[in-house]
């Protein structure tokens, strides 16, 4: 608010006043000169237009005076300010404005610049507190309408209160299909992540195209104005993902990589009825959370239908015999899982438990023909792949099952993922994203994510934290920095996540391993 300037509306008769006030350095004023009019009745239609913040009028005109101006705007547009010029002789209804709300009233002879300028910075002020009520008063009823939509979403009745309240909310914007945000994250960067889509998303709907509420700490719905179907649903989320994405990746570079933001389109609401299986319908499936690519937005509709098992496509025995003679051949079978399987699987999404199952299976058939693939760890791996919660896991961890038991040299690790490695390391204390990094090496962030996961082992995310911590416990160790300059040296400037990433990964808090 500080940096906006202030829009100022004159509305006064006499044009020489009028050339006065126009030629004031508004700007020096932290303010910008929007228009002027010659009376009330001008100056309303103004108001619409241009929307100003501080309206400065004559009390005395033809058409609509200046008293009947303000009464107009506060009636319509109350967090508008209105400062009265006046002559001597209006004196008494300068004081009743003031009564009624005005912000100031200075006579026409004795105005000086300096009283302009303390009526921007009182407009200034007001605006700052009028905006705080809002939000105030917003953040209450988002509060109040997450449990009703909590009931709603999860729970086996649907009370008619609940119900109501959702439809009191956001009926106005019917038809609607409701959208629910979705955030995957590690539990200790989900409250970061969270605070700042929703800084981002109370900014957004000042324009008022949206209305938005949280839903526990990982769900958010939205419903937008003026979308009536799904394609206007689904136009108006990739446009906020959008936004999410750009600013996001501004304020939180330092975990870039390290959560995904997918979104599903619910059911139609065009009655109260209608609410319950909508926002039920938006819910993120297992299936979508396991295939689903960050910042992207689905239609639950494409959900509806079952999912097929791999065991019954056209294709599954032409992998299995493709498996069977790769078994034996890392490097075979280390392309047969980047370039087989895992495109294979994503392009037709096929159950995911019934997915691991059928890799289990092969994995067992391969063990049984070459009884050097059973190492001793290979219970582990199986569990390991029954609990991969999305497909870039389960590949990753085929991927890691191929180093066990083995003495070979390392495997060359491909050449984009060996330069993201120097790049990462040149620039450890820079804002450094997924999607700068992957710009630099030449490939999509999804897919650089993917390859890092699955060449290295290690998230791309994970990675830079791990070095992070590394080059934070070295310079604690020995040198005299401070634990906030140690922070931004290792690429993180706040400090309340650095330090919780510290007490996480070391077990003590970055103040206490200071003094040993």
């Amino acid at each position: 608010m500080s940096d906006t300037p202030i829009r100022v509306l004159i509305v006064d008769d006499e044009l020489p006043l009028r050339q006065e006030l126009r030629s004031l350095p508004w700007s020096s004023f932290g303010a910008e000169f929007a228009g002027e009019a010659e009376n009330g009745e001008e100056a309303l239609e103004l108001c619409e237009k241009l929307q100003p913040d501080l309206v400065v009028t004559d009390i005395t005109m033809p058409i609509m005076n200046g008293m009947e101006l303000f009464r107009a705007i506060k009636q319509k547009w109350p967090f508008m300010q209105v400062v009265l010029l006046t002559c001597h002789s209006d004196f008494h209804y300068a004081q009743e404005a003031l009564k009624l709300g005005a912000l100031d009233y200075f006579t026409k002879l004795a105005l000086e610049e300096g009283d302009l300028q303390a009526s921007i910075d009182k407009t200034r002020a007001s605006l700052r507190r009028e905006q705080d009520l809002r939000r105030y008063g917003q953040e209450q009823l988002r509060r109040e309408l997450s449990k009703g939509i909590v009931t709603l979403s999860h729970g086996e009745a649907a009370p008619l209160t609940a119900q109501s309240q959702v439809w009191a909310a956001w009926g106005g914007s019917a038809p609607f299909y409701p959208v629910r945000l979705h955030l995957d994250a590690k539990e200790s960067d989900r409250f970061h992540v969270l605070y700042e889509i929703e800084r981002i998303l109370a900014e957004a709907e000042a324009q008022p195209a949206f209305h938005w509420c949280p839903i526990g700490d990982r769900e958010i719905v939205l419903v937008f104005a003026d979308a009536p179907d799904e394609a206007a649903s689904m136009a108006g989320m990739q446009r906020v993902m959008a936004r999410l994405h750009a600013e996001l990746e501004q304020a939180l570079p330092y975990m870039s990589g390290a959560y995904r933001l997918m979104a599903v389109v619910g059911g139609r609401v065009a009655a109260p009825h209608d609410v319950v299986p909508a926002l039920r319908a938006s819910a993120m499936t297992p299936a979508q959370l396991f295939y689903g690519r960050p910042w992207t937005t689905a239609l639950a509709s494409e959900a509806a239908h079952m999912l097929p098992a791999p065991d019954e496509h056209p294709e599954a025995q032409a992998l299995r015999l493709r498996w069977q003679e790769a078994a034996a051949d890392k490097d075979a079978l280390r392309r047969l899982y980047q370039e087989g399987l895992a495109p294979w699987a994503a392009a037709h999404r096929f159950d995911p438990d019934k997915l691991k199952a059928f890799v289990g299976g092969l994995r067992e058939a391969a063990s049984a023909a070459h009884a050097q693939l059973r190492h001793a760890q290979f219970d582990a791996v199986t569990a390991e792949l029954r609990a991969a919660p999305t497909l870039t896991e389960l590949i990753s961890a085929c991927l890691r099952e191929l180093e066990h038991g083995t003495a070979e040299p390392a495997r060359r690790v491909r050449k984009e993922v060996q330069q993201a490695r120097r790049i990462i390391e040149q620039k450890l204390g820079e804002p450094l994203t997924l999607t700068s990094v992957s710009e630099e090496v030449g490939l999509s962030s999804y897919y650089l994510s993917r390859l890092f996961k699955e060449e290295t082992g290690e998230a791309f995310n994970d990675y830079i934290t791990r070095l992070r911590m590394e080059k934070a416990v070295h310079l604690l160790q020995t040198t005299q920095l401070k634990v906030y300059e140690v922070a931004e040296h290792v690429g993180i400037p706040s400090y309340r996540y650095f330090s919780q990433l510290f007490r996480n990964w070391t077990g003590v808090a970055p103040t206490e391993y200071k003094k040993g």
